[in-house]
């Protein structure tokens, strides 16, 4: 079973990641791709983890962990971050900010349940 559980977490992690990347090329001169992905990443989790539709362990390490995951990037907005001489912390730090709000958005559209449930 875990082996499974692992191919679906790349199966899903590999879609997420080559979507990020569709969408860093929408944008190529600019940082606007990175609030897309983190923000919609984000969302996308937080729905994952509360609709019922995703509560089988096979759908939340597909959708959540491998999807999400590979979606989203963390280490290309720290990395912009510190390359970038003219970004400061405030950006970085309202980009989690605003993340995290996204994420209890999904919550909400995904019919929030408890958190012990979750």
């Amino acid at each position: 079973m875990a082996a499974k559980l692992i191919g679906h977490t790349f199966l899903g992690g590999a879609i997420g990641s080559a979507l990020r990347y569709e969408v860093s090329l929408l944008f190529p001169q600019s940082s606007h791709w990175l609030w897309i992905v983190n923000l919609l990443g984000a969302m996308v989790l937080g729905f994952i983890n509360v609709h019922p539709k995703f509560s089988s362990e096979r759908a939340q390490v597909f959708w959540g962990t491998g999807f999400a995951g590979g979606f989203t990037t963390l280490s290309a907005l720290i990395t912009f971050a510190t390359l970038n001489r003219h970004v400061q912390f405030v950006f970085v730090a309202i980009q989690v900010l605003v993340g995290i709000l996204f994420y209890f958005l999904g919550r909400i559209l995904g019919g929030d349940r408890p958190w012990q449930n979750s």
